[in-house]
């Protein structure tokens, strides 16, 4: 889905990672959060990776779906989450969004509307062929918690503490063994992760980051 069909404010942005260029849209997600924490997706297992040495990497990111051509992003979001996981959510507009170039570079768009997301992640495409892109992208909404019933037994869900994110992010993944002991961290799922096997921060996460490392952030925005 082209980036400017999606959100068409965006066409009249001067931010350079944006002007003139063809962007596609490959999924929209959320940071899904309450008062205590976090809610991150565990990636299934048809794609988990290997890191270098060896052990099983499961990623971890920010619940996603693909784009719905049908209605706003946002709320076709926000019904996967509760589908998925239970979990009532609404849209926490922060009034200004970022948007992180496949190279690194950070740029803000100030005063945008409600609808437009709270984050822009763009990376490179990876395959060749016709119709290539110059970047992909992904759009990430705030999403905090409303109502929450009991977490289905498919769901497989990593919670971070609110004040641990930033510790979180830090490392390049976690093993299991490792997360398991920490007091801000809570795994719920029922796949059987192997022995060894790393969590690693995928896509929204790792933007998060670097706005993290970059001091873009000092802290998230949420309501």
């Amino acid at each position: 889905m082209d980036l400017f069909e999606a959100f068409p404010l965006l066409a009249a942005s001067h931010v350079s990672t944006l002007k003139g260029r063809t962007l596609r849209l490959i999924s929209v997600a959320g940071f899904v959060y309450d008062e205590r924490s976090f809610h991150f997706e565990l990636g299934p297992p048809r794609y988990w990776g290997k890191l270098a040495s060896g052990a099983v990497s499961v990623g971890v990111g920010a619940v996603k779906l693909q784009p719905d051509h049908a209605q706003p992003l946002y709320r076709a979001l926000i019904r996967h989450v509760w589908n998925e996981w239970r979990v009532e959510a609404g849209l926490h507009p922060p009034g200004h969004t970022f948007v992180l170039g496949e190279d690194g570079d950070v740029e803000a768009l100030p005063d945008v509307a409600a609808d437009i997301p709270y984050l822009f992640v763009l990376t490179k495409p990876r395959l060749g062929g016709g119709d290539i892109p110059d970047a992909l992208v992904q759009a990430v909404y705030l999403l905090p918690v409303r109502r929450a019933e009991r977490l289905p037994a498919t769901a497989s869900v990593l919670r971070v503490a609110r004040s641990a994110l930033v510790d979180f992010l830090a490392p390049e993944s976690w093993s299991v063994t490792d997360i398991a002991a920490q007091p801000w961290a809570e795994l719920l799922t029922s796949e059987v992760l192997p022995e060894g096997a790393h969590l690693q921060p995928v896509l929204a996460l790792r933007g998060l980051r670097s706005l993290f490392e970059g001091a873009v952030l000092p802290g998230m925005p949420l309501a």
